[in-house]
């Protein structure tokens, strides 16, 4: 037995757990909850120690096929910094094999990485803190029940449940891995919660401004009361979806948020078919917010500036709510693909600030480098060629 491990089991000895975290806002609330709550939770599982966490916020490095940089950083802070054990926690999605890594962790070291997009959308921060108690309680035996022993299923904590599924992986370093069970679907989910879709309604100010003065005009358009009263449910709707279509399809070819796939080894294609998908929805989610916002106003609007003698004209003499929720809809939609226009002055920096966490900004910089210094380097060599 190690001098560490020889610690580790002192009666009463407190044990100090160490976080790191990336300095961004899903990782960072998710490591402040972890050092609130995980030393009530661990000394419910391990009554024999005291428990105390500590977060340290550092950005973390991007990881390589099998996840080291991330475990050596944790290893070298909990080295100086006297830690126990060392989790780091990061937005960055991983996968072996296809399958989303929910967390890996080598009890050599004492240290383990987790990865939250793999956790999907719901119930975060309470599944990654079972998650983070049920990895301390592994790390903290001698070794590993084995993988569907008797001591494995005793040892299991309950947020495990049947969301991951926790396996002994065939990889030097890393002696247990969990694994998220929907898989693919799971991490998408995951992948566009930490885009924060939400954030493209303030993050595109001038498509929101443009769609908004173009609605100005819309409103009192009479042509356009009169199609939107004697247009069918069907067409409305076809026309709201169009219009979200229209604009999603600007942002992705006018700011270039659509990463190619060809000449990708096969993992990297995989990888980027997924980051595809999340831009997608992502940007589908954003855009519905702001169309929904936008037409709140222009309702508010329709109800104050209409008059009832010249609507009444092309509404009829019975006209209600009905009518005006149909007005605005249309010009919402109109003002929306007008606002396209609005988004083409916004530079490419802030639309992927406000599209992208701040991960897959730095990944998708890291592959703009990467493939520039490719061609650099290919050019180089058909210029030595032709010399």
């Amino acid at each position: 037995m190690t001098t560490q491990q020889s610690h580790t089991q002192t009666p009463g000895r407190e044990v100090v757990i160490g976080v790191v975290a990336d300095p961004v806002a899903t990782p960072l609330k998710v490591a402040q909850q972890l050092e609130q709550e995980l030393p009530g939770l661990l000394a419910e599982q391990l009554p024999d120690r005291q428990w105390r966490v500590e977060v340290h916020r550092e950005r973390l490095p991007p990881s390589d096929m099998q996840h080291f940089e991330m475990m050596n950083l944790a290893t070298e802070h909990k080295r100086q910094r006297g830690w126990d054990f060392a989790v780091c926690v990061t937005d960055l999605p991983l996968a072996i094999d296809r399958q989303p890594v929910v967390a890996d962790a080598s009890s050599s070291r004492n240290v383990a990485v987790v990865s939250l997009p793999a956790f999907g959308a719901m119930a975060l921060r309470r599944r990654v803190l079972g998650v983070v108690a049920q990895l301390i309680v592994d790390l903290r035996g001698e070794t590993t029940p084995e993988e569907g022993s008797e001591e494995h299923r005793r040892s299991r904590l309950g947020a495990l449940g049947g969301a991951f599924r926790r396996v002994t992986p065939d990889q030097d370093g890393i002696d247990l891995r969990i694994l998220a069970s929907r898989g693919r679907l799971r991490l998408l989910i995951g992948m566009v919660r930490d885009n924060q879709p939400w954030r493209l309604v303030s993050g595109l100010r001038g498509a929101l401004v443009g769609a908004f003065a173009f609605s100005a005009f819309y409103l009192i358009n009479a042509t356009l009361w009169e199609l939107a009263i004697t247009m069918a449910v069907w067409q409305l709707v076809a026309v709201v979806l169009a219009s979200i279509t229209v604009m999603l399809t600007w942002l992705i070819v006018y700011h270039h948020l659509w990463e190619r796939v060809r000449n990708l080894p096969a993992y990297q294609r995989e990888q980027a078919v997924l980051f595809n998908a999340s831009t997608v929805i992502t940007l589908a989610i954003g855009l519905t917010c702001g169309y929904l916002g936008l037409f709140v106003l222009n309702l508010i609007a329709a109800l104050i500036v209409f008059t009832p003698e010249v609507f009444s004209q092309y509404a009829g003499p019975e006209y209600g709510l009905g009518e005006h929720l149909l007005v605005a809809l249309l010009t919402t939609a109109a003002a929306t693909v007008a606002g396209a226009i609005g988004s083409g002055f916004e530079s490419e920096e802030s639309v992927h600030e406000a599209a992208y966490s701040y991960r897959e900004r730095a990944r998708r910089e890291a592959l703009r480098r990467s493939r520039e210094a490719k061609e650099d380097d290919e050019t180089l060599d058909e210029t030595t060629r032709e010399g």
